[in-house]
């Protein structure tokens, strides 16, 4: 597009770059900023301000339809924008455009246009044409210089009159995204320059024209989410520049043989193709990197899997008829960089596998995989370990693990794991471990203190692990898959104070913690923000630090007692389920607090809610022992009151003064039927319906 329009961008895009004007998006587009929007907005207002038709870019809707009724247009606009509703039915007529001798680009969203074009708009480079009527209605349109084409959302089909009555032999890109009338693609003859075809949610199209076969420059095919399209032409093989081939979410049964043609061919995305049984003996061996099957019926891969020198990631995601991978996938040592097997039936993998030396990316989740594959200390290139959900997975980590000094991240949750070497200390990058539901793990090694996160669980381990080291620590979760199973432990042991600089949310639910300390002083938890603690056995917590922003105590059955709150400043949610606390003290000072959740609780009061002007969520569900609630006018911003089964509340004073209340639940307790109540109720109501 830019080389169309006289434009070589590639040095100034790169300065916009390292001055953080733009960015470059995932799918490779260019991503500008709010400031330097603003900024080149403002510069075409001061072309001149007072009237429109002389500015290059017509960007607002409003200024744009002005300037073509009144046919105040001039030559000096390049750029003109029309967004319309969806059938709008309005149009423009060929003299409206008769002064837009140097336009480029023009959007015209669910409009249409009429008349003689001849001459006219000879110097477009870009027709944004979404919601296109079916009728065309224009004669002698030449666009000879179009290079793109975006007829996206439109009802456009293979038989709409703009395919012939449009020329445009330099056409490069064509977006037909979302044209639901289309069974069929227009016959692709014209168009010998197209690169970029887009046809992604078409969702009535069941075939593609042959001509495409013919389509020597064509670089990209977007066929995603063309529900009903179940084959591909036989000699698309043909199509020698094509570098991506994405159709997910097709009805594709098979890839035909001459794929094997396209040796410029890089992608081929096919996930969430269920129908999908048959693959190609082979595949292009010279550029192909990515090969992504999701779910796919495949039930193996060709053994030419392995001549495939530039494959960097093979996804096999949930193909559940997949057994094994062929030995030939060792042949791809110095390209595979990501394999996912997650999902599929493979027991083991292929011995082959130890050569894979740049693999750094290794997912097997929910995989039949019985042991850990011995070879896993060859692949000395590894990052990341993703093998949660394995339910077959059982015995020891091997030793060799040590070599994999780049490992970063390693999830072993839900399996039967029963230890790690201790050698994993040595992993001196690792700082994602997680062994959730673990429940074969008596014993933990020292772990290497560059953690970040760390999550355990499991019903044999009867020592609490030593976390004192790990100071890297952002993410903590120690506990049980079950607690509510070890009410009664066999011992009772304290975790200590924690003192964790780095430490951002903590989750503890071991019911073998009785006392819960937090080091004081602004260096030892600085940034804590969020603490859950579910432990049937804990007695006691002190030391809560004031950085805290969410506090949830759940069914710590044996917790009577809670620390003063009030010098949690900065605490916006507030959750007490299930636990003997009568009382919450210093709750009046948390001026921060949103959110108030009490449930199946002893609270006698709670005195100093009507201080509470923050909040905006109370909720208190199954407190049978609280007989009145605090006056609420204060409560200015709550939107929500829910009261369950409190059966002791008769009444709730100053409801009259909770404007900004927009749900109010009240049952089983003898304040439902009260006449404050109903009045609130038939406010909200009646506000809810104005607001409409």
């Amino acid at each position: 597009m830019w080389e169309d329009c006289g434009f070589h961008p590639r040095s100034g895009i790169e300065s916009l770059l390292l001055t953080s004007l733009v960015k470059i998006g995932e799918n490779n587009e260019l991503l500008v900023y709010d400031l330097l929007r603003d900024v080149g907005l403002e510069i075409v207002r001061n072309e001149d301000r007072a009237n429109p038709g002389r500015r290059s870019r017509l960007w607002n809707h409003e200024d744009a339809l002005r300037t073509l009724r009144n046919k105040q247009a001039t030559k000096m606009v390049k750029a003109l924008c029309l967004k319309y509703d969806n059938g709008s039915g309005d149009y423009f007529t060929s003299e409206e455009f008769q002064s837009l001798s140097e336009l480029r680009f023009l959007k015209l969203d669910n409009a249409n246009i009429r008349g003689d074009f001849s001459n006219l708009l000879s110097n477009l480079r870009w027709l944004d044409w979404r919601g296109c009527p079916t009728t065309f209605e224009a004669m002698n349109l030449h666009l000879e210089k179009l290079v793109i084409l975006d007829l996206s959302w439109s009802k456009v089909t293979q038989d709409w009159e703009g395919w012939s009555q449009i020329e445009m032999r330099q056409l490069k890109v064509l977006n037909l995204t979302g044209c639901n009338e289309m069974l069929m693609t227009p016959d692709f003859s014209s168009y010998p320059q197209l690169e970029m075809l887009i046809l992604e949610r078409c969702a009535q199209l069941v075939e593609i024209h042959h001509s495409i076969c013919d389509l020597k420059s064509l670089v990209s095919l977007n066929l995603k989410s063309c529900s009903n399209l179940s084959e591909l032409p036989l000699e698309m093989g043909n199509m020698e520049a094509l570098k991506e081939l994405l159709i997910d979410g097709t009805s594709i049964q098979e890839i035909p043989e001459s794929i094997a043609r396209m040796k410029k061919l890089e992608t081929v995305s096919a996930s969430n193709c269920y129908s999908l049984t048959y693959l190609p003996i082979s595949f292009p061996t010279e550029a192909l990197s990515m090969l992504l099957l999701d779910n796919a019926k495949i039930i193996e891969l060709p053994n030419s899997i392995g001549s495939l020198e530039k494959l960097e990631r093979l996804s096999l995601r949930d193909c559940r008829e997949i057994q094994k991978l062929p030995e030939s996938l060792g042949e791809l040592g110095y390209s595979l960089v990501e394999l996912d097997v997650s999902g599929t039936l493979i027991v083991e993998l292929p011995d082959s596998t130890s050569n894979l030396h740049l693999l750094r990316v290794l997912k097997l989740e929910r995989c039949h995989v019985r042991k850990f594959p011995s070879v896993i200390g060859e692949l000395r290139k590894l990052e990341e370990i993703h093998a949660s959900h394995c339910r077959s997975l059982e015995g020891s980590i091997p030793s060799n693990i040590k070599n994999l000094e780049f490992l970063k991240i390693l999830m072993l949750g839900y399996t039967c794991v029963s230890s790690l070497p201790e050698s994993i200390q040595l992993l001196s990058h690792l700082q994602t471990l997680n062994l959730l539901a673990c429940n074969n793990l008596e014993t933990l090694p020292v772990l290497p203190s560059s953690l970040t996160c760390l999550r355990i669980s499991s019903k044999k381990m009867s020592m609490i692990p030593d976390i004192q080291n790990l100071v890297e620590l952002e993410d903590l979760s120690l506990g049980y898959e079950k607690p509510k199973e070890l009410i009664d432990p066999p011992s009772s042991q304290s975790l200590g104070t924690i003192s964790l600089p780095k430490l951002k949310s903590l989750e503890l639910s071991h019911s073998q913690i009785s006392n819960l300390g937090f080091e004081y002083g602004p260096a030892c938890n600085p940034q804590l923000n969020k603490v859950v603690l579910t432990g049937a056995n804990l007695q006691g917590v002190s030391g809560l630090p004031s950085s805290l922003s969410v506090l949830s105590i759940q069914a710590c059955t044996s917790l009577t007692s809670m620390p003063t709150l009030g010098s949690l400043i900065y605490l916006s949610e507030l959750q007490l389920l299930n636990s003997p606390v009568e009382e919450i003290r210093g709750l009046g000072e948390l001026k921060s607090l949103e959110i108030l959740v009490v449930s199946h609780c002893p609270i006698v009061h709670l005195n100093g809610l009507s201080k509470l002007t923050s909040l905006m969520r109370l909720s208190l569900k199954n407190c049978e022992s609280l007989s009145k609630l605090p006056n609420v006018s204060n409560l200015i911003m709550l939107r929500v009151l829910e009261i369950h089964r409190c059966q002791k509340i008769c009444s709730i004073k100053g409801l009259e003064g909770s404007t900004s209340l927009e749900e109010l639940i009240v049952t089983d307790c003898e304040a439902e039927s009260s006449a404050e109540v109903n009045k609130a109720r038939r406010r909200i109501k009646k506000r809810l319906k104005t607001s409409q």
